[in-house]
């Protein structure tokens, strides 16, 4: 072997030992799906309530403390009509749990988040850890992690009228995403795609905002076109809806070549993808690509 080669080859593990560290540190600041928190985003859930077979989703949370339980209160926010349905489930140490949508919140789509709370107050327990099992009436099936939030310190503020603001400001909980992407697609002439998308704001009394969404396709030909849409509280967003020139969006991807999205809005986006397609099909969550300042999302409690 080359002796340059080989020098470098051995200090290719070496590389790796030094950027990992760097790498944990940059996920534990930001909210994402491969580690624990104090509040998880489920971007998903829905279910057939009157044949949970055809469609449903299986909300498994899970709590890593070995030697502490927790409460974690649940708030289901329904995407037609913005309206906070909440509950909440207590795990013991080492516990994981699960429910399904038919059972929870029969007939609705939208998005959950979970809180760990003490008491009446959220908490500072970044253990939990979840996944959502959905199935589709279409066909489309996904495991979707949750995206976890840690809560880092700080304070929390309270209203005075059984409500708490929580500030996701990188100080007291993480920052929430300013802009996202669907990492790639396949072209839509093959496959069926749909981002679900939210806005996460008052879990107290909930609310019905209408935001616009400012997005850059991008084709394999590094070529761009921006285009926008606008979203409730939670939204179903088909790509082949979206507007771009020239269009339709499948001619701008044409059949054998991929895709990305890019989006962003005047406050924090979350969301996931689901797609379905003649040889492969399976969602993920919106990558995030940068960090919104700080936000408040209101939720039940007192200080």
């Amino acid at each position: 072997m080359n002796s340059l080669i080989r020098s470098r080859f051995l200090m290719l593990p070496l590389f790796i030992s030094m950027l990992a560290p760097c790498s944990l540190a940059v996920a534990a600041q930001e909210p994402n799906d491969i580690k624990t928190g104090s509040v998880l985003f489920f971007n998903l859930y829905t279910s057939n309530a009157a044949d949970p077979g055809r469609e449903d989703t299986q909300i498994n949370i899970t709590n890593t403390n070995s030697s502490s339980g927790v409460a974690v209160h649940l708030f289901a926010v329904d995407g037609s009509t913005c309206s906070v349905a909440d509950s909440f489930v207590f795990l013991t140490q080492s516990q994981t749990s699960h429910f399904f949508a038919s059972d929870f919140d029969p007939g609705v789509r939208g998005y959950l988040v979970a809180i760990a709370y003490s008491g009446n107050t959220p908490a500072q327990f970044n253990f939990l850890t979840g996944t959502a099992y959905i199935h589709l009436a279409d066909g489309r099936m996904a495991d979707l992690p949750a995206v976890a939030v840690t809560r880092r310190g700080g304070g929390i503020t309270d209203n005075g009228d059984g409500s708490v603001n929580l500030p996701f400001d990188g100080v007291t909980y993480d920052r929430l995403p300013a802009a996202v992407a669907l990492s790639n697609f396949n072209s839509q002439v093959t496959d069926s795609t749909s981002m679900f998308i939210s806005s996460p704001r008052n879990l107290f009394v909930g609310e019905a905002p209408s935001i616009s969404i400012f997005t850059l396709v991008f084709n394999e030909l590094e070529r761009s076109a921006s285009t926008s849409f606008r979203i409730g509280c939670f939204s179903e967003v088909p790509l082949t809806s979206l507007r771009v020139v020239p269009g339709p969006i499948t001619s701008f991807v044409p059949a054998g070549q991929v895709g990305w999205v890019r989006m962003s809005a005047s406050r924090p986006l979350l969301g996931a993808s689901l797609s379905r397609g003649p040889n492969f099909a399976g969602g993920r969550n919106l990558t995030t690509l940068s960090l919104f300042s700080s936000w408040t999302i209101i939720a039940p409690g007192s200080v």
